[in-house]
């Protein structure tokens, strides 16, 4: 039975605000109680190279960036996880601002993270959290929440898979009851299209696309299904390194997909050996029903149709895959309020200090 202090009613009534957050490598989503989704943003932060100071998050960070100048940006995240803990607690502190209420309690939060995230990336998470100003933290996996977002029936005795390609980690996640049975995630996803494609043009060219451009043309070049539409050539915008200033080159749609062809090919050889190895009945089960995907990479349809003829299973796309982890996470939030998820999880590790990771090996 939930305490006085923890019933929805009387947290609303003391200014107590639940939140949902899909803190993901390229973008960041809030969700609060009574106010909807109220924040989307880039995983950014500037920082001012003279003063270390807090210059700006998201959109705003973004845009300092490509001007350049004095600011240091930085990514919280790599891979899915937390690679700065101190820029990642900016970040939400940012963004929980958004969320004040009048009232004595402070927010708690319900994250997502990968199902291979390690106990010690968990406390980072939490610890983020916790210093932007959440009171409660609970951490829940992120396909789950994504199939709860696309519409499945996660409570149902039959197994669906899913398939979650985000920025920096393919999650991947077979559900029965309510519960996942089998899990696999690599962290390679849409963050390492992104980058084949700039080490290309910067080798073969000696031209530096932004993120932003090597973004334009995954997503381009993954549209493509018909390889004759290879042979087209593509304009981009860069840096030439040797000039120092911007220009205007064309490359071949055949060079780019050259480039993308091995990360392609590693995000397909994760999703079938997964597949491969559920037991007879409960791969029969996720064929009647096919398979789910949902994050960036569910935009691309190159890398879709050949899943699907990969595994010869039905593919089906979530309506929003960008926000699949968000809607399936406030939905998990409403219920929790409910049923007291906060109760059983206020004490986690507390990894102290500034905490920087260089990358990781993937971990299947």
């Amino acid at each position: 039975m939930l305490s006085l202090m923890e019933q929805p009613r009387v947290r609303q009534w003391l200014g107590g605000t639940d939140l949902a957050i899909d803190l993901g490598t390229a973008n960041t989503r809030l969700f609060a109680t009574g106010q909807g989704l109220v924040a989307e943003e880039p995983s950014l932060v500037s920082i001012q190279a003279m003063t270390g100071r807090v210059a700006a998050v998201g959109r705003e960070a973004v845009q300092m960036a490509i001007e350049g100048g004095e600011i240091l940006p930085l990514s919280p995240l790599h891979s899915g996880v937390i690679a700065d803990v101190e820029a990642a607690s900016l970040l939400l502190r940012h963004l929980l601002e958004r969320t004040q209420r009048q009232g004595i309690l402070k927010p708690r939060a319900l994250v997502c993270a990968p199902t291979d995230a390690r106990e010690e990336e968990k406390a980072l998470l939490i610890e983020a959290t916790r210093r932007a100003g959440a009171s409660a933290v609970t951490v829940v996996p992120e396909p789950l929440a994504a199939a709860i977002g696309v519409g499945l029936d996660v409570a149902s005795p039959y197994a669906q898979m899913l398939v979650d390609i985000g920025d920096g980690v393919t999650d991947i996640a077979v559900i029965r009851s309510g519960e996942l049975i089998l899990t696999s995630a690599v962290r390679t996803a849409c963050s390492d299209l992104h980058r084949a494609i700039s080490r290309r043009v910067a080798v073969g060219h000696g031209v530096q696309l932004s993120p932003q451009e090597a973004e334009r043309l995954t997503r381009r070049l993954g549209q493509l299904v018909d390889d004759q539409e290879g042979e087209k050539v593509y304009l981009t915008q860069g840096m030439d390194v040797g000039r120092g200033e911007s220009v205007s080159l064309g490359v071949s749609g055949e060079e780019i997909l050259c480039a993308l062809e091995p990360i392609l090919e590693a995000i397909l050889a994760a999703i079938v050996s997964t597949f491969d190895r559920l037991p007879a009945e409960t791969s029969c089960e996720v064929i009647e029903n096919g398979i789910w995907v949902t994050g960036g990479g569910a935009l691309l349809p190159r890398l879709t149709q050949r899943l699907a003829k990969a595994t010869s299973l039905e593919i089906q796309l979530a309506k929003d895959p960008l926000r699949s982890v968000i809607l399936g996470a406030c939905q998990m939030l409403e219920v929790g309020s409910e049923t007291g998820i906060w109760r059983s999880r206020r004490a986690h590790p507390q990894p102290g200090g500034r905490h920087r990771r260089n990358g990781s090996s993937p971990r299947q």
